[in-house]
């Protein structure tokens, strides 16, 4: 039941990710939208953005950052939330164990077998506890790396997208300013 859980936990998780990521793609498809559709230059490749609306764009996309980030560190506190499951899972394990091999011992006849089995079980369970764990930790890992790598993905073509934005935006002044000095 647990191993659900955690299952179901980690799929919400990656639908968070994802509705989150397709809200940052609609805000920076505004914003290409709102270069796209700006009024252009005569003559020149230029275009006259809204200012206002150029950075209303841009601080919507820097306020839902912070989401992504918040994201990130909830993926990684999945992380102690299944370690912590695995560790009681194998407390479970370990408790049934123990209870059955001293079930066992109350029948005289079989005290030895049920010593010897209770210690099979006991290093059978720890093995298996100990694997859970492992497997637990390298999920983890994985879900905060891939997070990371997300994350990093995101912020990467922001950037790449404002660099864009803001040559668009230096070649339009300084195409103004030639027209200015022209005018003079």
């Amino acid at each position: 039941m647990q191993d659900t859980n955690t299952i179901s936990a980690t799929a919400n998780a990656s639908d968070a990710d994802f509705s989150y990521k397709f809200n940052i793609e609609i805000k920076i498809n505004d914003l290409i939208d709102l270069i796209l559709n700006s009024t252009s230059i005569p003559l020149t490749e230029y275009l006259i953005v809204d200012r206002v609306e150029l950075l209303h764009q841009l601080s919507q996309i820097k306020a839902n950052l912070p989401v992504d980030l918040a994201t990130a560190i909830e993926i990684a506190s999945c992380r102690q939330q299944i370690i912590a499951e695995a560790e009681n899972y194998a407390s479970l394990v370990v408790k049934s164990a123990e209870e059955q091999a001293s079930k066992m011992l109350q029948d005289s006849s079989i005290l030895r077998q049920a010593e010897l089995d209770g210690a099979k079980i006991r290093l059978r369970v720890e093995r298996e506890c100990e694997e859970l764990k492992q497997s637990a930790i390298a999920e983890c890992l994985a879900i905060q790396t891939d997070a990371d790598n997300y994350a990093d993905c995101v912020l990467d073509d922001i950037e790449q997208r404002l660099e864009q934005i803001l040559i668009v935006i230096k070649n339009g002044r300084e195409q103004i300013a030639e027209s200015t000095l022209q005018e003079d």
